[in-house]
Formats: structure tokens, C-alpha cells, sequence
């Protein structure tokens, strides 16, 4: 009666849900176009960090070959290039971006680890008018470039899947932070269930003040302890930002996150997963012509419900940015909200234009806390692990036969107490990375001591969670826990593929004598 259909959360009565939608097409074939889509326009949105960063000529050589692909395919939109790797928004025929995708792929086998949002059926009135590709020191304007960008393979944040990520809003010890800016926030944001996760709002005008914000002792005390799931547009920014803060709590004991999460392919795949919008209210600002994205299926006038934005000159409701009308400030200069009655009034007196953050005098934090040196110290402390790591595993290698070696997408936990669970365990490793969990048990008691083997979802996700293990720890109960590799050795069954196996949630308690 405890052993099957675990979940980590629940998920919401009568919540209408398209889980093919909520899959990365990541190392994935794309999704054929409908018949239906054929002769319409297609929206593209991904991005890709490269690590180590490409060098300058390889900089110079990837602008190029970008432009040159999206030519020949007629692709129009918007890119950056930067050492760091590719951001674009563009639109072309649903064969011709595809095209293009497989292209990259072809080019550099990065980006079969790319995750391509494609949205077919879109107006070719929605179509940008020209392709521009720029190179750029940075692709989101964090001011975390060079030698103060975060490492995404050491620090970066665990994904999961819109699913996944739907399910741990329910849960009350979990913090969500919109890291996008505040003009994007007041037409739509998550709103988690009542009893459920705590939503955050740095309030910001733009990404620059991001690290200011994390790096505040009031932030820090809301975050310690506590699962963080951040989230974007489409991903990008929580890529750097959930790094950003794995790199902190590696060097300051005072901020330690039971874990840090985003959802992989952000709000556009969330909504594209949940039509009827899950705990999405409102409109997803978007950066392309499209304006923003609604769920599909919930009617206009139950989102426009959802929203409270206003006119920024009569303060009457509206939930559309149109005119390109900013904020007066010098210092601030954010997108403003203007409604139709309003619009001769904003063009002739733009000096009357105020945000919403400038009307109440909302200021965030302004100390800049030492990156560079934080990074440095964060990547020694991980050197050092790997170091040690490499040493112990040097020893133990050589008791190991040299016909033996390990299963990439399976790890050994040990020092777990008792109490375990395998949705303890898949809350503290990552919910969407564990899909089985063997007990291990005595042999003559068969009851469990604290270890067992771990099956994950790919080789990748072992490889991820070994590096979290390696330079901040993974937490059990609020105990650190050890992993491995486990060895593979001709000759064993496979534990969990043989039909007896079973995935049971409590670990076995064995026979009292």
C-alpha cells in the first residue's frame, strides 16, 4: 500500500495538464510541424551558456556563423553573442527554424543540450522584419561577465521540469523569487497555493541590481533554510542567478538553502504545460511582438481579473505596455504602463511619466558585494573537494579490477538516517532527477543502515548532483549526506530492471530476533 505512485507534492484537483509540453526537446528529435501550422510563422526562444567561454576569435566566428545560417534560412529576430555563449528570439516558417536548429546542432554539438521553445501558429504579422545578431560581453545584463560570472557546471541551480516545478509550489518550506524586473511583474507573476510556497519580489528595474538584492542580510534570512525556486520568462536569467547564489552559500555559512531550483524553459513552458495557467495569473511579458502570452485556454477576461496593474498618468486599470512610454527618472528609464484615454497626454508630456517603484520611493539595496574575490574562493573551495575527492577515489581504485567501471546515472548515498523516505530522498537530491531509489539492508538482519543506490535520470544529473555534493553539500534533514559512483561489475544483475523489483517508499525494517 506504500510502494507505488509516490509524488513528491500533490497536484491540484481537476488541473488541466499536458506533460509532453513540460519535456526539454534537449538531446531530443523536434517536434514535427502540424498540418494545421504549416503556412503560419514560428517563434523560436533559447539560449545556451558555453563554459568555459568561447576565446575571442571563437567569439567573432560564432556571430558569424549564426548570421550566416539565419540568412539562408530567412530568419528574422533578435540575438545576442557573447563569450558566454547565445540568446535569441526569432521568427521564420516552422520548417525553415527548425532548419535552423539542427543546424547549430550540426555546427557544435552544445547545443544538442539545447532546450529550443519553439511556438507554432503564430501570425506572420507577429514575425520580427529583419534578423539583428549582436555581440555582446554578456548575454542578461547581470554585470556578471568575465572573471565575475558564477560557473554554471560548479554552482548552477537543478532543473525541473514545469511539472515538477508546479508541484513544489505546494510546498510550504519553499521560497519563490521572480527574478525578473518589476514592470514585468505587475502584469502577471506565480501566485502559490494558500498553505504553499512564499513568493518574493526583489522589486527590481532592471538585472544589474540582482546581485545587490541576494547579497542583502534581509534576503538571506528569507532564503537560509528553505527551497528556493526561482524563475523567468524563458530561463535564462535564473541560469546565472540560481549560480549566483550556490556560489554564496558555498563561501558564507549563514546563507544555506535546503536546495536551489528553477523551472527548466521558464513561464513560457510552464504555461505552455498548465493551458488553463496552473498558479500562473496574468500575462507573461514577452520581449519579441507577440507583447505577452496568456495561458490558451483560460478566457481574457479571467486574466485581465488576475492583474491589478494601472495607468501610470489616470491610474485606471490596464494590463497592456503599448508606445514604448518610459519612466522620467534618469536614473530608472523602466517601461511604463499608458492607458488608450491617456496616450496624446504621455507623447506631449512625457516628463509626467512615473513607475510605480519611483511613486513609492523604492530603493534596493546598493552595496555590491566582492564577486571576484567571492568567485575565487568559492572555485578553491571546490578545487579542494575534487582534490580530496580525487585522492580517496585514487586509493579505492586501485582495489577496483580494471574490467570494472561505473554506472554514469546511478550514485551510492550513505549516512542517511533511519527515518528515510523516497520522497524525502527525491526532495533532497532533486525531484526530478531520482526516478528509483534500492534500499540497502543488512544481510542477516535485512534491516536498512543508512544507504542506498540511486537511480537518476540521465548521466548528466549524476554528474550535477556530485558537483552540488562536491562544493556545497547535499542536505538530508538538515545533515550533509555522502555520495558516490557506484561501481559496475560483470557479472550483476541490474537491480533495477529485474521484474521483482519493486519501488517502495519506506526502507525495510528487518526481522527483530
Amino acid at each position: 500500500a506504500r510502494e507505488k505512485n509516490i509524488s513528491l507534492f500533490p497536484m491540484a484537483k481537476n488541473e488541466s495538464i499536458v506533460l509532453q509540453n513540460a519535456k526539454s526537446v534537449a538531446r531530443e528529435h523536434l517536434p514535427e510541424v502540424s498540418p494545421k501550422h504549416a503556412d503560419c510563422a514560428t517563434i523560436l526562444l533559447f539560449y545556451q551558456y558555453i563554459e568555459p567561454c568561447w576565446t575571442k576569435s571563437e567569439h567573432k566566428k560564432a556571430l558569424k556563423k549564426v548570421i550566416d545560417i539565419g540568412k539562408k534560412l530567412d530568419i528574422t529576430g533578435r540575438g545576442r553573442v557573447a563569450p558566454e555563449g547565445l540568446n535569441c528570439t526569432l521568427t521564420g516558417s516552422p520548417q525553415n527554424v527548425r532548419s535552423f536548429c539542427e543546424k547549430l546542432r550540426g555546427w557544435n554539438d552544445i547545443f544538442h543540450e539545447t532546450d529550443f521553445k519553439l511556438t507554432d501558429g503564430v501570425s506572420h504579422s507577429r514575425m520580427f522584419k529583419s534578423l539583428s545578431i549582436r555581440k555582446t560581453n554578456e548575454l542578461v545584463a547581470y554585470g556578471l561577465s568575465g572573471e565575475k560570472a558564477p560557473s554554471l557546471k560548479k554552482f548552477g541551480g537543478t532543473h525541473l521540469e514545469a511539472s515538477d516545478y508546479h508541484k513544489a509550489m505546494a510546498d510550504r518550506n519553499t521560497v519563490i523569487v521572480d527574478v525578473r524586473n518589476a514592470y514585468e511583474t505587475a502584469i502577471g507573476s506565480f501566485r502559490p497555493p494558500e498553505g504553499g510556497a512564499k513568493l518574493l519580489d526583489p522589486k527590481m528595474r532592471n538585472s544589474i541590481e540582482f546581485p545587490k538584492w541576494l547579497s542583502d542580510k534581509k534576503t538571506q534570512e528569507q532564503l537560509s533554510g528553505k527551497k528556493v525556486l526561482m524563475y523567468c520568462t524563458g530561463g535564462i536569467r535564473c541560469e546565472r542567478a540560481t549560480a549566483l547564489l550556490n556560489q554564496m552559500s558555498a563561501v558564507d555559512e549563514n546563507l544555506k538553502p535546503a536546495g536551489v531550483y528553477h523551472c527548466r524553459g521558464g513561464i513560457d513552458r510552464y504555461m505552455k504545460t498548465f493551458p488553463e495557467g496552473g498558479y500562473w495569473n496574468g500575462k507573461n511579458y514577452l520581449f519579441d511582438r507577440r507583447m505577452e502570452q496568456t495561458p490558451s485556454v483560460k478566457a481574457e477576461g479571467a486574466v485581465e481579473e488576475d492583474i491589478d496593474s494601472k495607468c501610470c498618468l489616470c491610474h485606471s486599470k490596464w494590463t497592456v505596455y503599448r508606445g514604448k512610454f518610459k519612466c522620467c527618472n534618469t536614473l530608472c528609464g523602466v517601461p511604463v504602463i499608458v492607458c488608450e484615454s491617456c496616450k496624446i497626454t504621455a507623447t506631449k508630456k512625457p516628463e509626467t511619466l512615473v513607475c510605480d517603484l519611483c511613486r513609492e520611493g523604492h530603493k534596493n539595496p546598493t552595496a555590491l558585494p566582492d564577486l571576484v574575490g567571492q568567485k575565487r574562493k568559492a572555485d578553491r573551495l571546490v578545487e579542494n573537494e575534487a582534490t580530496a575527492s580525487d585522492r580517496n577515489g585514487s586509493k579505492k581504485q586501485s582495489k577496483v579490477n580494471d574490467e570494472e567501471h561505473f554506472h554514469g546515472d546511478r550514485l551510492f548515498l550513505r549516512r542517511l538516517p533511519l527515518c528515510s523516505t523516497f520522497t524525502k530522498i527525491k526532495e533532497a537530491v532533486g525531484p526530478a532527477d531520482v526516478k528509483y531509489v534500492h534500499w540497502l539492508s543488512d544481510k542477516e538482519s535485512g534491516a536498512f543502515y543508512g544507504s542506498c543506490i540511486v537511480q537518476l535520470s540521465d548521466d548528466e544529473a549524476a554528474q550535477r548532483i556530485l558537483k552540488r555534493h562536491s562544493s556545497v553539500g547535499v542536505k538530508f534533514e538538515k545533515k550533509k549526506i555522502k555520495m558516490a559512483h557506484v561501481v559496475k561489475k560483470d557479472g550483476d544483475d541490474d537491480i533495477f530492471s529485474i521484474s521483482s523489483f519493486a519501488q517502495k517508499e519506506y526502507p525495510p525494517l528487518g526481522v527483530c530476533c
